[in-house]
């Protein structure tokens, strides 16, 4: 059910019976304690807002800061600043990949395979080398497979004496990477393969607990081989598997056929350099962008623009802060790079920064491995806490994370915005509770009036009968 107010009902009734003063006692207090409190409580609310909206502010500069980070960090490490490629004209022998970016070296290679690398493989079938008729033939009698590899014997239980049954309990055993499987050659009559890994070194051999007449045919259908190939003109290179990834630095080869002669190519590829370059700049101007619409004028259809107008001089010192990063000092310069700028990238009048392309294509050039060098220190992963010199990228990234750490002027400035929020919000319950207690004040006042009031209205309407009666009489 609806709560019905009744404030103010006395002073209506009274003004209806037109007695008392005549005035709505309800209404004036409301209007003399509101006029009392209002300005204040406007100008507290105003602040409140000022400061909520400002604590959203410091989370979009923050990110600000954060995406200039996030920028550096494509500069940290010396392997992300150069990509290499491998290329070669025969990918249906030779498939090149590349497998480690800070061992490949650019350069032409020259190979031939003479011979691909293959596993041995025995075949099981019965005595009289004849095929199983089916997969689950039983075996009369066998009980063990033994395998011998690299020197070590391994007795294998066989639990179903089955074609089957052997290749699940050889696989069963995971010894020596070798294992089977059962072929079905023509319907259902099937044999086992066993095949082991790749090169000489895998040889096995393989027997059986069955002697005599009841001894099961296993003879080997290939012998296990190495890769064999040259690489320019080096020859007598043998590796047990197809896919070595140690001939030449950096390069996988997978080894599809035999190949006669053919060329594979290690090309260097700077474009992530330019790329992670390209996007520091535009993170770092997209801040200074973001700082001079969050200082700059208010808009009533935009909260966020002006939000930290009051914090200006906190956002300025940040962003002066900020451009000291194209000034700063490698601890690794190598061969006279040592800053932003030796590379080619400088700041205009209005701070935005840019890249000078005629110096950045000579730098590039002709001193690559130096650039390399100043902005990532020669290392990968290299952490704030590092005691050996740091790259310029990592030096950058460790300023401006000064800026937004738990002790940092972003976070502080948001922390105060808070602690404002907080006040305010506690001074506005304060000054409602002092606008219902004068307006509280003021009815009490107002009815003790409107009692002699009314008092007066009594005694002057009693006077007022009693000269009319004496008027009455004395006329007659």
């Amino acid at each position: 059910m609806a709560e019905i107010s009744t404030d103010g009902v006395g002073s209506k009734i009274t003004m209806a019976l037109k007695t008392g003063s005549g005035v709505d006692i309800q209404e004036l207090a409301t209007s003399l304690s509101e006029a009392e409190a209002m300005p204040k409580i406007d100008s507290v609310t105003r602040k409140k807002e000022s400061a909520t909206v400002a604590i959203s502010g410091f989370g979009v500069l923050k990110n600000g800061v954060e995406a200039v980070r996030t920028a550096l960090k494509a500069l940290e490490d010396k392997d992300s600043l150069l990509t290499n490629s491998v290329s070669t004209s025969n990918l249906n022998g030779l498939e090149p990949q590349i497998s480690s970016q800070s061992l490949a070296r650019a350069g032409k290679y020259t190979i031939t395979i003479s011979d691909l690398a293959r596993p041995q493989v025995n075949e099981i079938n019965k005595a009289d080398g004849a095929e199983f008729s089916s997969a689950s033939q039983a075996i009369s009698g066998l009980t063990t497979v033994t395998l011998v590899s690299l020197g070590v014997t391994k007795a294998i239980t066989i639990g179903t004496a089955t074609p089957q049954g052997i290749a699940d309990a050889i696989n069963a055993a995971n010894f020596s990477d070798i294992y089977a499987s059962v072929v079905f050659k023509s319907g259902t009559t099937a044999t086992v393969a066993v095949q082991g890994k790749t090169g000489k070194v895998n040889d096995f051999s393989i027997s059986t607990n069955l002697t005599g007449g009841a001894e099961l045919n296993m003879p080997k259908r290939q012998g296990a081989q190495d890769l064999e190939m040259q690489v320019n003109n080096i020859s007598g290179i043998v590796r047990d598997n197809n896919s070595p990834d140690d001939v030449i630095p950096g390069v996988q080869l997978i080894c599809k056929k035999k190949v006669n002669s053919t060329n594979i190519v290690v090309s260097e590829n700077t474009s992530g350099l330019r790329t992670s370059i390209d996007g520091f700049i535009t993170a770092y101007n997209d801040l200074l962008t973001l700082s001079d619409y969050l200082t700059g004028d208010k808009d009533e259809e935009d909260e966020l623009a002006g939000s930290l107008v009051k914090d200006k001089r906190t956002v300025n010192s940040l962003i002066s802060r900020s451009r000291e990063l194209l000034g700063l000092a490698s601890e690794s310069g190598s061969n006279g790079f040592s800053t932003f700028r030796d590379i080619g990238i400088n700041n205009s009048l209005t701070g935005r920064l840019s890249i000078k392309e005629s110096v950045y294509s000579a730098v590039l050039k002709t001193n690559f491995s130096d650039i390399r060098t100043m902005l990532t220190g020669d290392t990968n992963d290299q952490g704030a806490g590092s005691v050996v010199n740091k790259g310029l990228a990592l030096q950058s990234s460790t300023i401006l994370n000064t800026m937004i750490s738990t002790t940092g002027a972003i976070t502080t400035g948001k922390a105060n915005a808070e602690k404002s929020v907080t006040r305010y919000t506690a001074e506005l319950l304060q000054l409602q509770e002092r606008l219902e207690s004068s307006k509280k004040r003021y009815l009490a006042q107002f009815a003790a009036m409107e009692g002699l009031v009314q008092k007066s209205k009594n005694t002057q309407d009693y006077l007022t009968s009693q000269f009319k009666a004496m008027e009455s009489m004395y006329s007659n």
